[in-house]
């Protein structure tokens, strides 16, 4: 069995949330939540919780990994 290098994984990561970002961002994921009921709308806050989770899992996949 062939073992996967660190590099080849944390470029798989990427590529995983390089999609995940544009599945929460494209047109249709958003009509749906701007189309959600509330009294101002889900959108605003959809956007600023989603960028946050990106920007947090970019700022974990950058982080060397720790050496014991």
């Amino acid at each position: 069995m062939k073992s996967v290098s660190a590099s080849h994984r944390r470029r798989e990561r990427f590529i995983a949330l390089t999609l995940l970002a544009l599945f929460m961002f494209c047109p249709p994921m958003l009509l749906i939540i701007d189309r959600l009921p509330g009294l101002l709308g889900w959108l605003p806050l959809y956007l600023f919780i989603v960028w946050g989770v990106l920007i947090g899992f970019t700022a974990w996949l950058v982080e060397p990994p720790k050496r014991p």
